[in-house]
């Protein structure tokens, strides 16, 4: 079956841009996956200049699955319409069909001294879906974090409503809080249009079942499986690498570069549709 690939730019967050899409490129990728700075620009470019990078995509045959921003919805948050529109408007600027946030902290349990508010939540929500519907991208949550089980990503988006909200389902994330791929699959429906591959193994007496990362195909998640749910269900969205190499120092010396880090993705694939 044809696969469509992409990765995520955290796995190469000092790159110069162009040389991040030469090499996707070489390497058979056909999506990108663009992590915001700080300023919610992507690889930090000028406004100005986003028709050069929507140019330099179109050359080279690849496409922003999304953009992602690093906000986090714990609890309602007024004027979120002023956060999100920039991010949006870049969005649609280069063909990115979503932006994506994410739901509660980013650890597997609330942090101490931290609190979530999922009737906030919702209401966060609701606003952001109205944002996305000015714009050609959509909204996309993530199973990340404290919202890493699909049944939770589900709760709020059927509760907040909007035709606009879709999701990112990251099967490393939902399969690490117990979840079985079977069961989120399940849950998540068609509201899936983009998934996250990565692959791990459970950390030996950590509490929370939380996992460490490996090469993809040499840890514990039944990644064969899930493709076969996806294939049933008739999936055609990007299946995205993430490497976290933005922030899991001991991942950056897996690989020596980024074109060895997508070759070694690219072979997964094509080792298992033989």
């Amino acid at each position: 079956m044809k696969r469509t690939l992409g990765f995520s730019t955290i796995a190469c967050p000092d790159l110069p841009w162009e040389t991040v899409l030469d090499v996707g490129a070489a390497a058979g990728m056909k999506a990108v996956e663009i992590r915001l700075d700080r300023e919610d620009r992507p690889f930090g470019i000028p406004d100005a200049e986003l028709p050069k990078l929507a140019a330099a995509l179109s050359e080279r045959g690849l496409f922003v699955s999304d953009v992602g921003m690093g906000l986090e919805l714990t609890d309602y948050r007024p004027g979120l319409a002023e956060k999100l529109a920039p991010a949006f408007e870049r969005a649609d600027a280069i063909g990115a069909k979503g932006v994506r946030v994410f739901l509660g902290h980013s650890a597997l349990r609330v942090p101490e001294g931290k609190t979530e508010n999922e009737e906030g939540i919702v209401r966060s929500v609701s606003d952001a879906a109205r944002v996305a519907e000015r714009y050609s991208a959509d909204l996309w949550i993530e199973t990340h974090g404290t919202y890493s089980r699909a049944r939770d990503v589900r709760r709020v988006i059927d509760a907040a409503g909007g035709d606009a909200i879709s999701v990112i389902w990251d099967v490393f994330h939902s399969y690490e809080t117990g979840e079985s791929v079977e069961e989120s699959d399940a849950i998540l429906g068609d509201k899936t249009v983009h998934v996250h591959i990565k692959d791990g193994v459970r950390k030996k007496g950590d509490p929370d079942g939380a996992m460490t990362y490996t090469k993809v195909g040499e840890g514990e998640v039944p990644l064969a499986r899930t493709l076969e749910l996806l294939d049933r269900r008739g999936y055609a969205g990007v299946l995205s690498l993430e490497w976290e190499n933005m922030w899991r120092p001991e991942l950056r010396t897996v690989f020596p570069d980024l074109a060895s880090c997508l070759a070694s993705y690219k072979a997964y694939f094509d080792g298992f549709d033989k």
